[in-house]
């Protein structure tokens, strides 16, 4: 019986750890770190909120599963404890995937943003727990870093700037 606690603890853990790392307007991955990112202004002419799917990874369902075939193993003798094992398996792997997609599911909100160019597009992005809404008519800068896009508030950033001062090379 020992031997399910732990691996029931470490079903629990594991999942927990799969739904840590979220993205968010505040929150950078450590490989974002250091990279720039191109800018565009716009604004956001339509918010609507949205569901994600999260991924599963299949390690809730192989949890699952162990921690299945450990109370099977408890259950009968002979045949029957093998039987009771399978269905341990079947049994957790199914409740294994489950509790793993419920963790990874999360809300959205999708932002339609008209840039400055006359382009519209839309940018889904997570909202965790006591983030901000960007709100239609709101100034935003849509930032794009290889592929990714996030939509950033921009009431902060100057609507005008002069022109920075370059260097002149000159050939000797």
């Amino acid at each position: 019986m020992r031997k399910v606690a732990i691996l029931a603890s470490a079903l629990v853990v594991a999942l927990m750890i799969t739904g840590c790392a979220r993205q968010s307007q505040n929150t950078y991955r450590y490989d974002e770190v250091g990279r720039t990112s191109a800018v565009t202004f716009g604004t956001i002419v339509a918010v609507r909120p949205v569901d994600i799917i999260g991924e599963n990874t299949g390690l809730g369902a192989g949890l699952g599963a162990t921690a299945g075939a450990g109370v099977g193993s408890q259950i009968g003798q002979g045949a029957g404890n093998a039987w009771a094992v399978v269905g341990g398996v079947i049994i957790g792997a199914v409740a294994g995937a489950v509790a793993e997609q419920a963790m990874s599911d999360r809300t959205g909100v999708e932002y339609t943003v008209t840039l400055e160019s006359g382009v519209t597009l839309t940018v889904v992005q997570e909202t965790p727990e006591g983030e901000r809404i960007l709100g239609v008519g709101e100034r935003v800068i849509v930032q794009n870093s290889g592929g990714y896009q996030r939509v950033l508030p921009a009431a902060h950033l100057p609507t005008e700037i002069q022109r920075p001062q370059g260097i002149k090379v000159i050939d000797r």
